[in-house]
């Protein structure tokens, strides 16, 4: 069996510089796949704390934009348009990639020119137990700013100008899970920018633990949040950003986007209920949309025998062996029964010690969040019921989500990977590019038929 990428690499660290660690060239012996071997034959590679890969060619803006739907009213108010809160990643200017980089209170949103007290109020409801206050005992978003005492890990750089290489690039995006928050999967979205892709995750109004909209604060409760319409608005919301991006995107437009995204040529991902969101989504045949990644998605929830129209588009699922929460309600094999009644390239990823959480970048929140990220101690185990399971590192979890990840994206959205590793090939399911006691990877049963 192939030796795991992540655990060679973990025993060549030697020293970590800022976000990265340092890794120093041992014997390729030690290695047995081609990522391996690479890594062994530079001096020095920098890999990622935050999304267990080296960065992509690219440095990594951020921006946040509303995108409001004029053809839908907000179910939480009949007077005002649904309005999405939207962060949106992308290659940026090389010239400006020392500039400060982003902090997390950036992300809330804070409206210029409010006052001291409104600004205190926003952050009193964020730092509550039912916003980011939730996602570890005594955290804040002042820690969250504070360079000296942050969990919170970050590459990317705010309101930069766009990379001058001129040429269209391909758009992802992404949808967040129940009670979740845009910004909580930066291991993904900034990975996928560094590699030359516009990444974009719009809050879920009602579904999100926080957001704000129109200036105003919106938490879970009431009319959206309400299981009905959450799962009507969301794949709903994911066609209102691609068609934001769309318009930015066109050459007569003022943006710095003008021109530069290709809008043709997309990809819907999501996590949990954004995983069935993105499910929902490819149910439109939205001509625009050419692949996309399921990851632990909740599509379960739609009904185990459920006819999913959309068997074409290309897809790739991936899950957490352990997963307590999907796998409560029959989730992963629904999951892999989503794969398998595929027609055309479908590709399941399951890492076997991770759980539901694992494709989140919780652990910035809380090293011990649970359910696919403990440090060290146990998580409950959702194939051997009243038994514990050591998750495995997230640092090589996250190694594993973005390799395949990134292959299936350049293939599927004709990205050229310049290292010539993450592309079609890297997806045979003959070549397990980690130990297969730790990763299951294949393709559909009914691929090709």
């Amino acid at each position: 069996n192939n030796r795991m990428i992540a655990r060679a690499i973990a025993a060549a660290i030697t020293t970590t510089i800022g976000n990265t660690f340092v890794i120093r060239a041992v014997a390729v012996s030690s290695f047995t796949t081609t990522s391996a071997k690479r890594a062994a034959s530079t001096s020095t590679n920098m890999v990622s704390k935050i999304t267990g890969m080296p960065a992509g060619p690219y440095p990594v803006g951020v921006t946040t934009i509303q995108f409001d739907d004029k053809n839908r009213k907000d179910p939480g108010n009949s007077n005002k348009l649904r309005g999405l809160q939207t962060e949106i990643w992308y290659p940026a200017n090389i010239d400006e990639a020392s500039n400060k980089k982003t902090k997390y209170s950036d992300y809330l949103g804070i409206p210029d020119g409010c006052s001291k007290d409104e600004q205190n109020r926003i952050l009193d409801i964020a730092n509550g137990p039912n916003a980011m206050g939730g996602y570890r005992d005594g955290i804040s978003i002042e820690e969250l700013d504070d360079p000296r005492r942050t969990t919170w890990l970050t590459d990317a750089v705010r309101d930069v100008s766009f990379v001058k290489e001129k040429k269209k690039f391909p758009l992802v995006l992404f949808s967040h899970g129940s009670g979740a928050y845009r910004a909580s999967y930066s291991y993904w979205t900034e990975f996928l920018a560094s590699h030359g892709f516009v990444v974009a995750a719009c809050d879920h109004p009602g579904s999100a633990r926080f957001t704000i909209v129109d200036n105003a604060v919106i938490v879970p409760g009431g009319a959206r949040s309400k299981m009905n319409s959450m799962k009507l608005e969301r794949p709903k919301d994911m066609i209102t950003v691609l068609d934001g991006i769309e318009r930015l995107s066109s050459d007569d437009d003022s943006s710095m986007f003008a021109g530069r995204i290709d809008c043709t040529n997309v990809a819907v991902t999501g996590m949990s209920f954004g995983g069935q969101t993105a499910a929902e989504v490819l149910e439109f045949q939205d001509p625009r949309i050419k692949a996309a990644v399921l990851q632990c998605p909740a599509i379960a929830s739609s009904g185990l025998n459920v006819e999913w129209k959309n068997r074409d588009t290309p897809i790739m699922v991936m899950l957490g062996t352990e997963d307590t929460v999907i796998g409560r309600y029959d989730g992963n094999d629904a999951a892999r029964q989503y794969v398998d009644n595929h027609n055309e390239d479908a590709y399941l990823m399951e890492i076997v010690r991770g759980g539901h959480v694992s494709f989140t970048s919780c652990e910035m929140y809380d090293p011990e969040y649970g359910n696919g990220i403990a440090d060290k101690r146990s998580c409950p185990s959702q194939t051997r019921p009243g038994t514990t399971y050591r998750p495995l590192d997230i640092v090589q979890q996250h190694t594993m989500i973005n390799s395949y990840g990134l292959a299936f994206l350049n293939t599927y959205l004709q990205q050229k990977d310049e290292n010539r590793e993450y592309d079609q090939s890297y997806l045979d399911e003959k070549k397990n590019h980690f130990s297969t006691d730790e990763l299951i990877f294949r393709k559909g049963t009914t691929t090709g038929k």
